[in-house]
């Protein structure tokens, strides 16, 4: 790995897209969330930050050189109020690790579940409310279309026992972030993801620039052609960031626009 000082203009000649993570990379760490059930009702509070006006304004003038896409677990209604500004035009929003693409206008489903995939996430959801009230650490799940994200204020090895029991094949990944366990089939991931909007855009992987930190990230930053991490002590890339704190994303944001 180089650090991103080293980019150079030669590097990024053919580059057309840039895919940013969320959490870590465009907005700081953090989600606190809790769900209250009564007979009558039920009350899910989900607390994240904010997009900076400051990211905002680099993302903005980025995208007058480049399509900008980002990639999350977290759900397209979530991403599309966050990045709202950033829409519509030379974006796109990729949520829930490569499931749905958001772009033109269109929420693109990249794959239509069979029965037997849609039972299994069935099982595993209810399997894993049965830890909540056992196990302290549970937190809530966040809503999504298919992909499980449930938070937790520890790793709880219970989840993955329970992914195990309900998916013997093997067919599912269990992520834990530091913050929330997500759940999905493999083939499904950032890295499809990011393939899917390629093609769509009639782009090679090549002509493609990916930047994250976590697990979920590994599959897009090893897809793009240029890869870069802004945790390189926990996923690997061709380039990593160097800046103390949250937000690499900016880092690469001010390397681009030094070099176009």
């Amino acid at each position: 790995m180089k650090p991103l000082s080293e980019l150079t203009k030669e590097a990024i000649k053919n580059l057309k897209l840039v895919c940013f993570d969320v959490d870590g990379v465009t907005v700081k760490k953090g989600t606190d969330i809790s769900e209250v059930r009564t007979s009558e009702d039920t009350t899910l509070t989900v607390k994240t930050s904010n997009l900076s006006n400051e990211m905002r304004d680099k993302m903005l003038e980025l995208k007058k050189h480049f399509f900008i896409a980002i990639s999350s677990g977290r759900s397209s209604l979530y991403l599309t109020k966050v990045y709202s500004e950033l829409l519509w035009g030379n974006a796109g929003l990729i949520s829930e690790n490569g499931i749905f693409t958001l772009l033109e206008g269109k929420l693109i489903q990249h794959e239509y579940f069979d029965k037997g995939t849609l039972q299994k996430i069935r099982n595993i959801v209810v399997d894993l409310k049965k830890i909540e009230g056992v196990n302290k650490d549970f937190r809530a799940f966040e809503p999504k279309q298919f992909l499980i994200t449930l938070h937790a204020w520890n790793d709880m090895p219970e989840v993955r026992e329970v992914v195990k029991r309900n998916d013997p094949e093997g067919e599912f990944y269990v992520w834990w972030n530091g913050e929330a366990f997500d759940i999905a089939p493999k083939r499904l991931n950032k890295g499809a993801g990011l393939k899917h909007l390629a093609d769509y855009l009639h782009l090679s992987l090549e002509q493609t620039m990916a930047i994250g930190n976590g697990p979920n990230d590994k599959d897009m930053i090893d897809a793009a052609g240029i890869g870069v991490t802004t945790e390189p002590k926990s996923v690997q890339g061709d380039y990593y960031t160097t800046g103390i704190g949250h937000l690499g994303g900016a880092e690469l944001i001010d390397k681009l626009l030094s070099l176009v």
